[in-house]
């Protein structure tokens, strides 16, 4: 932590020419190359096992959101809000949020996890699921720790208070599919940011394996907030929790939100990445109060999803015709109804809160032969995330594919 007491800190108000230039910068310093450069502090090594030896070359790899989980990247709860009276276009971004929640966005605003005691509380929630993990003999990553000091180095100060940062939700920021490691350009500029934290353990995890690592292409912010307002859909961005991987079918979720989450052009760019190599990428529309896909769909074994047709604008996918189905309400679906994690087709783990309490859910999933965790996790689930957003997996296999 840097030391600095940001509840007692007074925030310039932002002009829109002083945010159109931290835009400029962050483009240029994006152009130099994702997580390159950077200054190597050394990924915090993995809980309860050693790292790989080096007499070997490491793999990367995901075939299907319900193959057996080797190896996951679980994020560190350090976040700055972003300050919402200095950019209004946030009051519409929220809408991702049901209101209860929102209201604690506001009363957040410019504030950071760990002055709010806030970090505390959601680092107690991911040893919860770390325990679970490590049950299951998955080796666990957590992104190096960020401080204010570093985001304003690299962004500016007047990025910090305008889209602050966040380090937990990591299954955003970088996509596994296959053995192809993707650093995404992202749709929500409160997460431009991310990462910075994951930028050594990129090197030390991907560098030197089997993965090809990729960067997507730039955007340009500026254009972006050209008229006062952000507008994703100009240019290819993508968001982790968005694309679901089901071996070579590839779902890519695309919210109406103009502010969060990821573009269609985003969608055609994947498409365009991953066709070549027989993966056949479909675009699903959502509606503007869901962020990501996997806040409306969960897959946890072959032939059964978790699913909220309602906010699904062209309806449920047709791969999943015949298919058994557990839905859930839109309201159970903004509180998280559907962002659990398969460990494999057998274990699910699943988050729940003062709002949702699993137990339908976890029900149904029982009734199906699959075991479940349950994991209290309001703390993540009212900043709009939960399971499946605060982890990445590196290794994930659907034995006998």
């Amino acid at each position: 932590m840097n030391g600095r007491n940001s509840t007692s800190y007074e925030p310039p108000r932002i002009s829109r020419r002083r945010l159109l230039n931290t835009a400029a910068g962050l483009t240029l310093m994006t152009a130099l190359g994702g997580c390159r450069p950077v200054t190597w502090a050394g990924a915090r090594p993995q809980q309860g096992t050693a790292a790989a030896g080096a007499d070997s070359v490491a793999e990367i790899f995901v075939d299907y959101e319900y193959g057996d989980l080797k190896e996951v990247v679980v994020g560190i709860p350090y976040g700055i809000y972003p300050d919402l009276d200095a950019v209004p276009w946030l009051q519409e971004a929220i809408k991702v949020l049901p209101e209860s929640e929102a209201a604690k966005l506001r009363a957040r605003s410019g504030q950071d996890t760990i002055s709010l005691g806030k970090y505390d509380v959601m680092e107690k929630e991911n040893l919860a699921l770390i325990d679970v993990l490590k049950q299951y003999g998955v080796k666990v990553w957590r992104p190096e720790m960020l401080s204010r000091e570093r985001v304003a180095g690299n962004f500016g100060e007047e990025y910090v208070l305008a889209a602050g940062a966040e380090e937990q939700y990591t299954r955003d920021p970088i996509l596994v599919i296959g053995s192809n490691v993707i650093e995404n350009t992202m749709g929500s500029l409160p997460r431009r940011a991310d990462i910075l934290g994951l930028c050594g353990l990129l090197l030390d995890r991907v560098l030197d394996s089997n993965a090809a690592w990729v960067s997507m292409p730039v955007a340009d912010y500026a254009l972006m907030l050209g008229d006062g307002n952000y507008d994703k859909t100009l240019f290819p961005v993508l968001e982790g929790g968005d694309v679901i991987v089901l071996g070579k079918k590839i779902l890519v979720g695309n919210s109406a939100n103009r502010a969060f989450g990821s573009s269609e052009l985003g969608y055609r760019w994947l498409k365009s990445y991953l066709s070549p190599q027989g993966y056949d990428v479909e675009r699903v529309p959502l509606t503007e109060d869901i962020l990501h896909l996997d806040v409306a769909l969960s897959v946890p074994r072959p032939g059964l999803i978790i699913v909220c047709p309602e906010v699904m604008s062209e309806g449920v996918p047709a791969f999943f015709d015949g298919w058994q189905r557990i839905e859930v309400s839109r309201e159970d679906t903004r509180y998280l109804a559907a962002n659990g994690l398969p460990v494999n087709p057998n274990v699910y783990i699943m988050g729940y809160n003062d709002h949702f309490d699993g137990m339908h859910v976890q029900s149904e999933l029982e009734q199906a032969g699959i075991k479940v965790h349950r994991i209290y996790f309001a703390a993540h689930n009212e900043d709009g995330g939960s399971i499946r957003c605060s982890t990445h997996p590196f290794v994930r296999r659907l034995a006998g594919a």
